[in-house]
């Protein structure tokens, strides 16, 4: 999804700035999962970091890795 949303960013469907619409679709549907509030703000934080293409390699990975930690 997170992928998904940065891909949509990537291509710039929109005239306007559109970074924070597709940041703002990944952190609404990251809600779903009913996380506890620490893992929710810190996974709404990296995906809305990973969307907009300013996330680094370690955050990158840190959000795989807490990904990966849901199944």
């Amino acid at each position: 999804m997170v992928d998904l949303c940065r891909k949509c960013h990537q291509l710039a469907p929109f005239t306007n700035y559109n970074g924070n619409t597709f940041s703002a679709i990944a952190r609404a549907l990251l809600e779903v999962l009913e996380l506890p509030k620490d893992s929710a703000s810190l996974a709404r934080s990296l995906a809305g970091h990973i969307v907009a293409g300013v996330a680094s390699d370690e955050e990158i990975t840190a959000f795989r890795k807490f990904c990966g930690s849901l199944d």
